[in-house]
């Protein structure tokens, strides 16, 4: 069998050939092969060579287990829960490990209104009416489709999710730790201010306003500082809770975590 699938190999190799058709074709010899593992198995079991035939039939069952996979990850495009393969990839080095660390790696994010000293930046509740709330859901639709949200819980596994809740979050979203808004700007109005933002100054609309800065009201807060806004970040949307032995999924509204920069008048 395993001759077979390497003149398999050698001969596709003269084709530019669909590599999951490929892996279709592989996972239809490896199946059918394996149960040749299964025949030697029992065999060997009623030749009384029991300890052989056992390492046959767990072979068996491994191959099986790959197999079942492979079937449902290429002939489906589907995956399962139980399914250890990025787990091992990762511990060999594979591809998946490789894209781990680079994503893993520290990478300076650069907020499109440029850099601030964390000392003079404070958390802004921004709070949004259900008009601007509906502008929210348009760019975040828009983010989905220019691929510009990972909503994968930050790589995070279900333990380390559940770590994170015990922190006192009461939530973990999708997003997580949250996506940073391509363009966004700040506009003072009616004594308040309210935050534009979108996929560029063309697409940008009124998507929240602020409420408070740092402890204080906004409308005290600017009669001390000059406000810029920092960074926005899209949170919320599908997520997770902890639930009494597992994690539950909830739906909650987008919203705005916003950050403003400030010096004293």
């Amino acid at each position: 069998m395993l001759t077979i699938l390497d003149l398999l190999n050698h001969y596709l190799g003269f084709f530019n050939v669909n590599a999951r058709w490929k892996g279709q074709v592989y996972t239809v010899l490896a199946s059918v092969g394996n149960f040749y593992i299964l025949y030697l198995a029992v065999r060997h079991i009623q030749n009384g060579a029991y300890l052989r035939g056992a390492l046959l039939a767990l072979a068996f069952l491994l191959i099986l287990y790959g197999a079942i996979l492979n079937i449902v990850y290429y002939y489906t495009k589907k995956t399962i829960k139980w399914d250890v393969s990025p787990k091992l990839e990762k511990m060999l080095g594979g591809p998946q490990a490789a894209k781990t660390a680079t994503d893993n790696k520290a990478m300076p994010y650069v907020p499109a209104n440029g850099l601030y000293d964390k000392k003079q930046v404070l958390p802004a509740t921004a709070i949004s009416d259900n008009d601007m709330a509906a502008e929210l859901t348009k760019v975040v639709d828009q983010l989905r489709e220019g691929g510009l949200i990972t909503e994968n819980y930050g790589g995070l596994s279900e333990k380390e999710q559940l770590a994170f809740l015990a922190t006192g979050q009461p939530t973990i979203f999708a997003n997580h730790p949250g996506t940073p808004l391509p363009y966004f700007k700040l506009e003072e109005e009616r004594g308040g201010l309210a935050v534009y933002g979108g996929m560029n100054e063309m697409l940008s609309s009124r998507l929240a306003r602020i409420q408070t800065v740092g402890l204080q009201p906004v409308d005290l807060a600017l009669k001390s500082y000059n406000l810029y806004i920092a960074s926005v970040v899209v949170t919320g949307g599908p997520g997770k809770t902890r639930g009494r032995h597992a994690l539950m999924p909830v739906e909650k509204p987008y919203k705005l975590a916003v950050e403003l920069a400030y010096t004293k008048k």
